[in-house]
């Protein structure tokens, strides 16, 4: 079946203010995919109906046209993601792009044209999704990867417009306040903690700010006792699979955080141990740089992390839906509530900018507002701001008075 958009097609007359006719074509660039407009004027609008049918015809039975694309969306999203994704992405960035079409590929719209998909077979992937518990940030990271790469198509003149910018992804949410856990929750898992090999690891998380990633490419090198401080260099990714050691993507993501002597001296006794487990392992020993490793010196998995992670909270018998990244809400909650500036949380969280910040931690901004005009207050007026305001008789005898 042709591809009836993308054919050259005739638009109804228009009449003009002086009375003639205008007669209108409108045909796409197959290479570029751009829309032209053809017009000419006449004196009867049948004269510019039929110029306008004729010219339409003209460009339809072209031999020079090449035939509407057949390749399915299945074909061109993995086409896509192999010739031009791969060149323009890091590894596990593209593994990323790979999980987030997964469910575009097990659609029945992957085995549609991609001349013929439209936007509603979008909108029922997004609603399934939904349906399946998935987030709403999962599924718009699903809707951005689609239509970067339908973009691309449009751009290559195999679709003449990208249906996915008409799909509506749900909006974006912020992370549940109850996953996040509370102080007792938190002092709770450190407290089972305690007597983990990797004790070290899960303070440094809670009390960091730290994302799993950035703590797992943590090297020795990185930490300076002196100063009081830890280099943020790099962070640890997979997807099961494959596993990627890699700079911070942004220069934000790329620094130095101030730590407390007891956490220190938690990063001593650690290496330490590690010492001792790197003697028993002799030659096995795998990666003397880095912080938090194997019993045989190797690099973490952060899926291994994640399910330790899971034993530590029904041992300390705490909620099951806490995840690693809801120590670092937990701070970041913790530092805002207690009066610490947005754009210092902002930073020690390592946000690309202050917005990002604010668009996670803006709910709990209000009542830090509120606090903030109550201690002003209290610093102008001193003991009389716990009293309330006092009226002077004088002031109601004159406004009496007045009246």
């Amino acid at each position: 079946m042709p591809n009836r958009v993308k054919d050259p097609y005739a638009v109804e007359p228009r009449r003009l203010p002086s009375g003639r006719w205008k007669g209108r074509v409108v045909r796409y660039d197959l290479e570029t995919g751009k829309r032209h407009e053809l017009t000419q004027t006449f004196d009867s609008k049948r004269e510019a109906k039929q110029w306008a049918e004729t010219e339409a015809a003209k460009y339809r039975d072209d031999p020079n046209r090449k035939p509407p694309s057949e390749e399915t969306v299945g074909e061109y999203l993995n086409r896509w993601l192999n010739d031009v994704a791969a060149g323009q992405v890091r590894d596990t960035t593209l593994i990323a792009y790979r999980r987030y079409v997964k469910p575009i590929m097990g659609s029945p719209a992957a085995q549609k044209p991609i001349r013929s998909v439209t936007a509603l077979d979008f909108q029922g992937i997004y609603t399934e999704m939904t349906r399946a518990g998935k987030a709403a940030t999962t599924v718009r990271h699903t809707h951005t990867v689609v239509r970067h790469a339908l973009t691309d198509a449009v751009e290559w003149g195999l679709i003449p417009f990208n249906p996915v910018d008409r799909a509506k992804p749900p909006r974006k949410t912020t992370p549940p306040v109850e996953t996040v856990p509370t102080p007792d929750e938190a002092k709770k898992l450190l407290e089972v903690a305690d007597t983990h090999r990797l004790k070290a690891l899960w303070y440094f998380l809670a009390l960091s700010g730290c994302r799993r990633g950035e703590a797992l490419g943590l090297q020795w090198t990185d930490i300076d006792d002196a100063q009081r401080i830890v280099y943020i260099r790099r962070t640890v990714t997979s997807d099961g699979a494959f596993r990627s050691i890699h700079e911070p993507k942004t220069a934000q993501g790329r620094r130095t955080l101030a730590v407390t002597p007891y956490l220190l001296d938690l990063l001593r006794d650690h290496r330490n141990q590690q010492d001792l487990e790197r003697q028993a392992a002799g030659s096995a020993w795998k990666s003397p740089e880095y912080v938090f490793v194997t019993r045989q010196g190797g690099l973490l998995w952060p899926n291994d992390v994640w399910a330790t992670f899971k034993r530590l909270l029904k041992k300390a018998g705490l909620r099951q839906d806490i995840r690693i990244h809801d120590l670092r809400h937990a701070m970041a909650s913790f530092w805002l509530a207690n009066g610490v500036p947005v754009k210092v949380v902002s930073e020690r969280l390592g946000h690309a900018n202050i917005s990002i910040t604010l668009q996670i931690y803006g709910h709990l901004l209000p009542n830090m507002q509120e606090q903030a005009a109550a201690d002003m207050e209290a610093a102008f007026l001193g003991s009389r701001a716990a009293d309330g305001p006092q009226k002077d008789p004088k002031i109601v005898v004159e406004l009496q008075g007045n009246e």
